[in-house]
Formats: C-alpha cells, structure tokens, sequence
C-alpha cells in the first residue's frame, strides 16, 4: 500500500526534462549541465558505504561485513544447527561468487563486452570491475588503477516498483529524489535526428550522476554514479590506449546479455532508497 502511494505521488510531479522531451528532441544538449546539484543525502545513500579511491580489496571487505552482518542476524533467530550450517554455506557462496567476478579489461575480450556494462569500461587501460548481485538489482563496482571511480546500479525493470512503466515514469522517480536534471541528446543517423541519451545532474562535488534507460534490451533501469574529477580523465586515457575497436550490436547484447534476475539475492536495495521506503 505505501508503495502504492509512493508512486502515486511521484506521478503528480512536473518533470521539467521529460515534460519537454518533444520539444527538444530536434536539437542537441549543451555540454555543461546547470542547475541545482542532487540532493547530497540522496547520493549519499545511493553511494553506500564505499568511498572513491578505494581498492578493490577495500570494497571486498565492505560488502563482505555486510553479508556477515546479515547472516549473523539469521544465524541468531534460529537454533537449529543444520540451518546455521546451510546459512554459513551461503554466505560464504556469496562471498566467493563476488570475488570471483572480479574482471581485468585488458586486450582479452571478456563476456561483459556484449552486457548491459559494455560501454562502461576500456580495454588496455587499467581498468577493471567488481560486481554485486543484490535483490531486483545489479551493482557494478569500477576501477581505475585499482581506484574505485564509478558505480553502475542496474535495476530490474520488471520490479514491482518499475514493472509496466517507461522511463519517463523512472525519470520523475529520479528526480523526485534526487532533484532536477537535464536531457542529454545523442545524433543517429544526422546530426538533426538525435535521442535520447541520459539524464544528467549538475556534479554535487565530487559526484555525477546520470540515470540510463536500457529497457529495451536489458529490461533495465540503470544509474551511474561517478566521481566527477576522474571519469573524464579515465575517457580520455581510453582514447590514448585505444585497443582494437569491439563491435557491439544491440540484439546480440539482448540475447547474451546475464540475467537480470538471475542469482538474485536478498539483500538491502537501492530501490528503496529511491522511493524513500525504508525496510520495516
């Protein structure tokens, strides 16, 4: 029911950036992005407990405390040993499983070329990821000479909170929660037919942060988080250590792309962070 009403009120929210979307389907963004930035406790809470520049050792032991912590939590509320037994097992699955996706970009074409991710990172360029399954939810961790730089918060679309709905609908979201943005245009097939590409916020700090719809082959929502002084430092060492150019064809990334609800696991959300509903 407050779910309900939650989306519900968004729904009353005039969005300036979609409300506009015809009108400036013809032209291009500017570069710069103006206006207020998101709200500061918003990105915060959508950032987590990690910090920019850490390493991927630092992160592992953040989301490994995490998953202690709410083992440990189930673990009490039962006396059956058995039970304690499997729960232990699964946590330390878990714990393998997300050390284990910890990729390397370098001059090997990996799966994540053709995923929801593969415009996210470089080869050849020191870049590498980790990734986080959480409940209706995928977290990618990224890195830049072993310095975290950029999250990239893939949410199921076809979650209660997003199912049946487009991405204006995700933007009011958005934006009633982290404020204004503006729409960023991208050319087709000349430079007068342009789509759209992402909303964008002003930088709150050291923060940028864009919302992505990737529905239409993914079934996803997406947001990316990234520190504002470094990712344009990472794009342009990408052009500097351009490796051989991948092909990447969006019906084929539909069909190898992971599942967006496999391995899903329950764990607290970003989800909830964005509606502003909080775990009872």
């Amino acid at each position: 029911m407050r779910r309900t009403l939650v989306l519900a009120a968004c729904a009353l929210f005039v969005v300036p950036a979609v409300a506009q979307a015809k009108k400036k389907r013809r032209s291009h963004a500017s570069s710069s992005v103006s206006g207020p930035p998101p709200n500061a406790r918003a990105v915060s809470e959508l950032m987590g407990k990690y910090k920019w520049g850490m390493s991927p050792e630092d992160c592992l032991k953040v989301i490994y405390a995490e998953e202690h912590a709410r083992y440990a939590d189930q673990i009490k509320k039962t006396e059956d040993v058995y039970q304690q037994d499997l729960l232990r097992k699964a946590e330390q699955a878990i714990d393998d499983k997300i050390k284990g996706s910890f990729t390397k970009f370098d001059e090997k074409k990996t799966g994540w070329d053709t995923s929801i991710v593969a415009n996210e990172f470089g080869h050849n360029n020191d870049e590498s990821m980790l990734v986080r399954w959480e409940k209706d939810q995928r977290r990618f961790l990224f890195f830049w000479h072993d310095r975290l730089y950029k999250q990239y918060i893939a949410f199921n679309a076809e979650h209660p909170v997003f199912a049946g709905k487009k991405f204006d609908d995700f933007a009011k979201l958005m934006e009633n929660r982290y404020g204004p943005a503006q729409m960023k245009m991208k050319a087709m097939r000349t430079k007068d037919d342009v789509t759209l590409d992402h909303l964008e916020w002003p930088p709150s700090g050291d923060y940028t942060l864009w919302a992505i719809d990737q529905s239409s082959f993914y079934g996803n929502f997406s947001i990316s988080l990234m520190q504002t002084r470094v990712y344009p430092l990472v794009d342009q060492s990408r052009k500097e250590h351009a490796g051989p150019v991948v092909h990447k064809d969006g019906f084929i990334d539909a069909v190898t792309a992971p599942d967006p609800n496999a391995a899903a696991d329950p764990n607290a959300d970003v989800v909830d962070q964005i509606t502003g509903r909080r775990p009872k």
